[in-house]
């Protein structure tokens, strides 16, 4: 069945449920990033595979909106589908609200299934549409999608204290006590990394990002764990126990939160609207109080953090030499993923990549989350630029790289493009500054080069990673919207400005910093970031010029860091090209 036909299914069983419009968002009951096969409606109703958007269907049109790293993507993908691109952000497309507000006369009835619907979002939706109906009852898509993909059930497995560097028992305590601090009396969580990372376990429920479907109901007297019980080893169910946790059905979640009183704290971001509406208690929220928890790095998890980066150092030095030694061998992007995964499942510990491997050899490289696939990916020739990036799931750290690699011969508009990325990169890495400041601040040093060139980019300067969790991880961020969260000490954010010229080439350079103090002087306390990754920076696309003497004077120092670091680790070969792509500038 093609797209144009599934679409036509819809609007039979929209005309069956009498709905005059259906919403269809890129999420799971969960609100995770990261889907598996079984909650990808979006992708089903509508062939687009990006991580991010929503479709709307009406009676007589279709509709994706998703944001700028996807709008090339988008186009192709679209193709032949009947679907409509709304570019969001761009000038003169209006949002879902607003377009439905224009559109549907006062009383229509807007269609959703509820229990993929963050709860913050129904809210949107009903305020700004207060003389709509809405149904959120009907999963349409789970009715018409004939075979689809079970959900997975992995088996969970418990992170020992040597790995997280706290206990469940102290975890729980800390939640408690921060309940206490809130006046309230208990929270739901459905966030799945935030689950795990309070139990310490771990699993495969969703490709790239190590959890088990799960919720979790914590007052001051329990703390529930909500699974399938297929997911439960003897062993690990006794060991959360012995923590004080106790397990319990998956299903069971709804009439817990329906008996909770007092006052229940709950995130409205990552918490269904379905779960939401079961909870007749009074209700506090906010963030989850996990995810603040968990962004703070402790020392043992930093500790295993440098040996993961360590790790994925080697990895990448023998992609890069790879990479080079292939580049007109007629190897394409999905061989170089291919052979990527390869060389990180060579380290100890390794579990899975951190996400699909985004390898874009000219052109491709400005669609900025390309993703090859083995029929249709390019073949690499010995000219212009490869983007990979790329990480790794390991039991000592999450990893994300990203590496813009000279094949052979550049034009002199790919060199200056590369040398102002790197220069936003170096500026945001030397940046000393305040307790309190926030990304949203610290963002304009990674564009301000480029932007003395007319240019910029479309995605945000860096995101929060977590610790053998999801590779996108909040609450802290730096980018172009502003999110009221401070960058503090503890935490590990990525730096990965970059640049993109549609049919041309792409370019941005990546690394993981943590955060951490600089100084206090009277002024009050600095924060500085360290750079964690261990990978060289290639200067051969440098125009030096261009570079001001302390970007040069880091870019030498980090590569020389990455040298010592890595050379003794190497065999000859890997250690002589090292040497190679780590001289002074």
């Amino acid at each position: 069945m093609i797209i144009v036909d599934r679409i036509n299914v819809l609007r039979k069983k929209m005309a069956e449920c009498g709905l005059d419009a259906y919403y269809i968002p890129t999420s799971d009951p969960h609100q995770c990033e990261y889907l598996a096969e079984h909650d990808k409606t979006r992708v089903f109703i509508s062939g687009f595979t990006g991580s991010a958007g929503s479709v709307l269907v009406t009676k007589t049109q279709a509709f994706l909106w998703t944001d700028g790293r996807y709008f090339l993507q988008a186009e192709k993908e679209l193709q032949g589908s009947g679907i409509i691109l709304q570019k969001s952000g761009e000038p003169g497309v209006p949002t879902v609200f607003e377009y439905l507000a224009e559109n549907l006369p006062a009383g229509s009835t807007i269609g959703m299934d509820g229990k993929v619907i963050a709860a913050d979002l129904f809210t949107q939706f009903t305020n700004a549409l207060p003389e709509m109906k809405f149904i959120i009852d009907q999963d349409l898509i789970g009715q018409m999608w004939e075979n689809r993909p079970a959900p997975v059930l992995s088996t969970a497995f418990l992170l020992d204290i040597q790995y997280t560097g706290k206990s469940v028992k102290d975890k729980i305590s800390t939640v408690r006590e921060i309940l206490k601090e809130k006046h309230t009396d208990a929270t739901v969580i459905g966030a799945l990394e935030d689950v795990c990372y309070l139990f310490n376990i771990r699993g495969n429920d969703i490709a790239c990002t190590p959890v088990v479907t799960a919720y979790t109901i914590v007052d001051m007297q329990s703390a529930r764990l909500y699974i399938d019980a297929r997911q439960m080893t003897d062993a690990v169910q006794t060991a959360l126990e012995q923590e004080g946790v106790s397990v319990l059905p998956y299903e069971a979640v709804f009439d817990d939160a329906a008996k909770l009183t007092g006052t229940v704290y709950i995130d409205l971001a990552r918490t269904n609207i379905f779960l939401r509406n079961k909870i007749s208690a009074s209700i506090h929220t906010g963030l989850n109080i996990t995810a603040a928890m968990k962004a703070i790095k402790n020392e043992i998890e930093v500790k295993n953090y440098r040996n993961a980066f360590f790790k994925d150092g080697i990895a990448m030095v023998k992609i890069l030499k790879w990479v080079e030694d292939h580049a007109a061998a007629g190897v394409t992007e999905w061989d170089v993923s291919e052979q990527l995964l390869k060389f990180r499942a060579e380290q100890p510990d390794f579990l899975e990549a951190s996400f699909t491997t985004i390898a874009g050899y000219g052109s491709n490289a400005a669609i900025i989350h390309y993703g090859p696939h083995k029929e249709t990916a390019a073949t690499l020739q010995p000219k212009g630029f490869l983007l990979l990036d790329s990480g790794g799931q390991y039991r000592d750290g999450t990893t994300d790289i990203t590496r813009t690699i000279p094949l052979g011969p550049l034009t002199a508009a790919e060199k200056e493009d590369y040398t102002l990325v790197l220069k936003g990169h170096i500026q945001l890495a030397l940046a000393k500054f305040p307790e309190g400041t926030t990304g949203y601040k610290l963002d304009i040093l990674a564009r301000n080069p480029l932007r003395q060139y007319g240019k910029d980019y479309k995605h945000g300067t860096g995101h929060g990673v977590g610790y053998v969790l999801s590779v996108h991880e909040g609450p802290q961020n730096i980018g172009l919207k502003y999110v009221n969260t401070p960058i503090k000490a503890g935490m590990i954010t990525s730096n990965e400005p970059g640049f993109y010229c549609a049919g041309s080439h792409g370019i941005r350079i990546e690394n993981l910093t943590l955060a951490k103090e600089w100084k206090t002087t009277e002024y009050g306390t600095f924060l500085e970031f360290e750079t964690l990754t261990l990978c060289p920076i290639d200067t051969r696309p440098v125009l030096k010029e261009l570079l001001l003497p302390e970007e040069i004077a880091w870019l030498n120092d980090y590569n020389r860091t990455v040298c010592t670091t890595l050379e003794a680790h190497l065999d000859d070969v890997h250690r002589t090209f090292l040497k190679e792509r780590t001289q002074a500038l």
